[in-house]
């Protein structure tokens, strides 16, 4: 059983955790735990596999094919990041 002052503090982190990130407030009040796909999106997955297969390719000195492949991660990145702003 918690005492009195356990219990308010336990409140008190609750309460600055539901302001700052409520989000993952709800998900722990719920018991829903974080999947894969919440903590890396899709794009961001994506973006990482080509910057990931421009290394190879700038080893085998495809040049253009690597610059393919960064500018491809940079704007998957971006626009996952635009995306989640608006």
């Amino acid at each position: 059983m918690l005492g009195n002052y356990e219990r308010r503090s336990l409140e008190e982190i609750e309460n600055r955790l539901t302001q700052e990130d409520p989000e993952l407030a709800r998900g722990l009040a719920e018991g829903k735990p974080r999947t894969f796909r919440r903590r890396f999106p899709l794009l961001l997955v994506l973006a990482g596999v080509a910057l990931a297969l421009s290394v190879p390719l700038l080893v085998l000195a495809e040049f253009g094919a690597a610059l393919l492949a960064v500018v491809l991660a940079a704007s998957l990145s971006a626009f996952w990041y635009w995306r989640g702003r608006t």
